[in-house]
């Protein structure tokens, strides 16, 4: 038979040992989290070292670009010193210390006291021991210096201590030939030094110190470019008709122009009281050329001078660029007295070289010119003088009238050109100088830079 159940059931007991492996379980749980700990560590330690070498390449480029924009105002201000000099070079007026153009100032124009320092001559005679310079803050000039050229040493531009972007510009002869020292006498080499920031003057010791806050030197050569290419043969010179009466004088002491008097594309009448005046042994009237046909044929083409034909003979461009030249004054007037009035206030001034837009009428008694600084006189209209001028230099108009009145006696020692015709029924004379029309080609030229001189260091 069956055993019986017993009537109380027990409950079973559970074991102690179940509680163990639970328990156990949570070192092993740690022990993962410290690997994803480690994980993290490292990837922020990457990140941290990834930012880094960023930051270090934006400090970097904020470097370059800081250098590069200390180097772009360096060079800007040296090429701005080249064309501050350039400009300052054609300018015909005086300057003061300030570099101020100033008719007041007895130190001559910027050309005369740096490239004409000899006063007996044109040819360049040049300070190669002043800098002369200029601060410039946003983009203005605040202080230029045109220091006296010294007896010994150099004379370096007092420009003030203001932390400045600035420059200062030497000049320097042009050596043709390094064997025998040869130099060009109508050209110049312009060195200038630009600084970003400098206290003081900019010059080749900040070029050359290694501490210096952005430096550049830029040089160029810069020759002169005449106005008058040619000068004329002949004291006289009509397209067309030269009338000569009155008491008259006409001179050409000149060999290498043969003593040559008049040239003239038609005819050329002379009445009695004229005197001619040529080489000795050389008959008076051989020294007149008239009928000169290839002077016609340009003259009867531009019977107003507005072709510029007979003019761009002698000075080699159309009468409007001579007009638009930097070294070059306008003037239009209405009457004898504006005329001579204008003429001479501009005279004053400095300027040499003119163009009238209007006829030109010359009243009274004045000297215009000199044979080391000739001045030019140009219209396309027509020109007439009375009175006692003495003008040195060389004159070109449409039609001229000398002492049309018979009042006065007027002197012009140099040439004059007509485009058309020529009359005289006064006193006066025209005396051929060869002197004159030399540095009228000289003294009027603009200076401009030679294609290939520009470098940089």
């Amino acid at each position: 038979m069956p055993t019986p159940l017993p009537s109380t059931i027990q409950p079973i007991p559970r074991p102690a040992a179940r509680a163990a492996p639970r328990a156990a379980a949570h070192p092993r749980r740690r022990q993962r989290g410290a690997g994803a700990l480690g994980v993290t560590v490292l990837l922020l330690l990457t990140m941290s070292v990834v930012a880094l070498y960023l930051n270090r390449g934006l400090l970097f480029e904020q470097r370059t670009s800081a250098n590069q924009l200390r180097a772009t105002q360096a060079f800007e201000a040296a090429e701005a010193g080249i064309e501050w000099a350039t400009g300052m070079l054609n300018a015909p007026q005086a300057v003061d210390a300030a570099c101020t153009l100033s008719a007041a100032s007895a130190s001559g124009s910027f050309r005369r006291r740096y490239l004409l320092t000899d006063a007996t001559t044109t040819d360049f005679a040049i300070a190669t021991t002043v800098l002369p310079g200029c601060k410039v803050d946003g983009g203005v000039l605040t202080a230029c210096s045109c220091p006296a050229v010294p007896g010994s040493g150099t004379a370096v531009a007092a420009l003030g201590a203001a932390q400045q972007p600035g420059f200062t510009v030497r000049f320097e002869t042009v050596v043709t030939d390094p064997a025998t020292g040869a130099t060009d006498h109508e050209a110049v080499r312009v060195v200038a030094w630009g600084c970003a920031a400098q206290a003081g003057a900019c010059t080749a010791a900040s070029a050359a110190d290694p501490n210096a806050d952005g430096v550049a030197t830029v040089s160029t050569i810069v020759k002169l470019a005449p106005a008058l290419r040619a000068a004329p043969a002949t004291p006289l010179t009509c397209g067309l008709n030269c009338n000569l009466s009155g008491s008259y004088n006409i001179v050409n002491l000149d060999p290498l122009t043969n003593g040559m008097l008049v040239n003239a594309g038609e005819t050329v009448t002379q009445g009695g009281g004229v005197t001619l005046t040529t080489l000795p042994g050389m008959p008076a009237q051989n020294s007149i050329v008239a009928t000169d046909d290839t002077l016609k044929n340009v003259a009867s083409a531009d019977a107003d001078c507005s072709n510029s034909g007979i003019f761009q003979q002698y000075f080699g461009a159309p009468i409007e660029e001579y007009a638009s030249s930097p070294s070059t004054k306008k003037l239009s007037c209405g009457s004898s007295a504006d005329c001579t009035s204008k003429l001479l206030d501009a005279y004053d001034d400095g300027w040499r070289s003119f163009f009238f837009e209007s006829d030109v009428q010359l009243a009274g008694n004045h000297t215009l010119g000199s044979t080391l600084e000739p001045v030019i006189l140009v219209t396309e209209n027509n020109l007439k003088i009375t009175g006692t001028w003495e003008i040195t230099g060389l004159i070109f108009s449409n039609n001229s009238e000398w002492d049309n009145l018979g009042t006065g006696s007027s002197k012009l020692n140099g040439a004059q050109l007509s485009c058309a015709n020529y009359k005289n029924n006064g006193n006066g004379t025209i005396t051929y100088d060869p002197d004159a029309l030399r540095n009228a080609r000289r003294m009027s030229a603009t200076l401009v830079r030679v294609p290939g001189s520009w470098r940089d260091w």
